[in-house]
């Protein structure tokens, strides 16, 4: 019996050491960014239908209400391609993901944002250098 036992304590101490192994295995996503490398996973789909799959949260952030947004002065997501604001995610659709070297994701409160009046999520979409494509 006492061989079961340590046989046992064994096998659980092998498999508490190998799961950190399996956790450096999987690269940890940027809550606040999708990289290009992450981006040619999706191909040609468009933004509109890639953001909601890499990070669902860009595009609801907190799912106010239009009662909600008027009391915390939210407005809501705005789309931005480099420094040109585009409007709401509908602009999405006219962006592929194999065109965009990164995007980025912004709160209201943060100061980086291309957004300078406050009041918005904010996802900029960075393109890659279109000059440069054959």
């Amino acid at each position: 019996m006492p061989t079961i036992a340590r046989a046992l304590t064994l096998l659980v101490l092998a498999a508490f050491a190998a799961s950190p192994l399996q956790a450096q295995k999987k690269a940890r996503r940027d809550p606040t960014k999708i990289p290009q490398e992450e981006l040619a996973e999706y191909g040609d789909a468009n933004m509109y239908e890639v953001i909601p799959r890499a990070r669902p949260d860009f595009l609801h952030p907190l799912n106010l209400s239009p009662g909600d947004r008027m009391v915390t002065g939210v407005q809501g997501v705005l789309i931005y391609v480099e420094s040109q604001q585009l409007g709401d995610e509908t602009a999405l659709r006219y962006y592929r993901a194999s065109d965009i070297k990164e995007v980025r994701y912004y709160k209201p409160t943060d100061a980086a944002s291309p957004h300078l009046s406050g009041g918005a999520y904010v996802i900029q979409l960075i393109r890659k250098d279109l000059s440069t494509k054959p």
